[in-house]
C-alpha cells in the first residue's frame, strides 16, 4: 500500500559554490512541529537504503523528515574536515525551520554519529532536543588504525600525512584500505585524513556525548555490523559516555557472524523503524 505522504528534491545553497542534495517526506497533514532530519555516513549519499525506507514511514506517522548530504557526501568525504561537513547540519536545519518546524530531532548513520553531536556539542542548538544514532561510532581514531592494518602502518601514514602538510602539499590526495573486506579503498587528502582519523582527530564520539547537555539519544546497532569503529567495546564506551544515551542492541539473527549489510541493517529495517517510533513516543518527541 502506498504511504500517504508527499515527497520532493531539495537542494540547499551552503555557498561557496557548494550545495547540498536531499529529499524531504511531507505528512500528507502538512509540516510538522518536530521534524526529522537524517545525515549519512562514509562514502553515503541522502538515498542510501536505511534513510529511504525510514524516512517515507517517519513522515507516514506526522514527521516531516529530510535526509540529506553534508559537503562531505560520497566521493568528497576525504575532502572536508568535521568542522566543515558538521556545520552543513545547522543549514538543514534552518531548511526545516523555513518549512515550519520548531524542533529539529538529528539523526546520524555510521560516520554520521559523528558529526550530529559534534554540531550539538559546537552550537548547543535549542532546536535539536534528540539525536537518533545509527550505527553509532566510538573512536574514528582508532578504527583507522585498524582500516589501515595496524598500529605500524598507521603511524607511517599519519608521518607521511605530517610531512605533505608541512611541505604545502596537504590537499594532495592518498588511499586508504577499504573500511570492511570487499569495500572502496577511501580517497583523502592529507590534511583531512589527519583532521578525521590522526592521532589528534576530534571525531571521537566517545568524547564528544559528554558535551551534548541533557538532550537523550537513541543508537541502534545490529551485532552482525563489521565496520571496525561500532565493535565492542565501543557501546560500553558510549553509554559510559552519557547516561541519556539509550543503546539498543539488535538480536543476534547470523549466529555470530558478520556481514556489511548489517551496517545499513538491510532485512531489518522495520526493526529500526518500530525501536525509533517507539523511544520518540516514549520521550515525549511527537510529530
Amino acid at each position: 500500500m502506498p504511504l500517504k505522504t508527499t515527497m520532493e528534491l531539495v537542494r540547499i545553497d551552503a555557498g561557496h559554490d557548494i550545495f547540498l542534495d536531499g529529499v524531504i517526506w511531507i505528512p500528507i497533514s502538512g509540516g510538522s512541529e518536530t521534524a526529522i532530519a537524517l545525515f549519512p555516513g562514509t562514502g553515503a549519499e541522502f538515498y542510501n537504503s536505511l534513510f529511504t525506507y525510514l524516512g517515507p514511514r517517519f513522515a507516514a506517522v506526522g514527521y516531516t523528515t529530510l535526509a540529506i548530504n553534508r559537503r562531505d557526501h560520497g566521493v568528497n568525504f576525504g575532502f572536508h574536515t568535521l568542522a566543515e561537513g558538521a556545520a552543513d547540519q545547522g543549514l538543514a536545519i534552518e531548511f526545516l525551520a523555513s518549512r515550519g518546524s520548531k524542533y529539529v530531532v538529528a539523526g546520524g548513520h555510521s560516520y554520521g554519529t559523528v558529526t550530529v553531536p559534534w554540531y550539538v556539542a559546537e552550537t548547543d542548538d535549542p532546536r535539536v532536543p534528540a539525536m537518533l544514532l545509527y550505527a553509532p561510532l566510538g573512536d574514528l581514531r582508532a578504527a583507522s588504525i585498524t582500516i589501515c592494518g595496524g598500529q605500524d602502518e598507521y603511524d607511517r601514514i599519519v608521518a607521511t600525512s605530517r610531512e605533505m602538510v608541512a611541505a604545502g602539499r596537504g590537499s594532495e590526495a592518498f588511499l586508504i584500505p577499504p573500511m570492511v573486506a570487499g569495500g572502496m579503498p577511501l580517497l583523502h587528502t592529507y590534511e583531512v585524513f589527519l583532521n578525521k582519523r590522526g592521532p589528534e582527530s576530534k571525531a571521537v564520539p566517545i568524547d564528544i556525548l559528554g558535551r551534548t547537555g541533557t538532550r537523550k539519544m537513541l543508537g541502534v546497532r545490529d551485532p552482525a555490523d563489521p565496520y571496525p569503529a561500532t565493535l565492542p567495546p565501543a557501546q560500553a564506551m558510549l553509554e559510559a559516555a552519557n547516561p541519556n544515551l539509550d543503546y539498543l542492541l539488535l538480536d543476534d539473527i547470523h549466529d555470530g557472524a558478520i556481514t556489511p549489510d548489517a551496517h545499513y541493517y538491510r532485512g531489518r529495517e522495520e526493526e529500526v523503524l518500530e525501536a525509533t517510533l517507539g523511544w520518540l513516543d516514549r520521550n515525549g518527541f511527537a510529530p
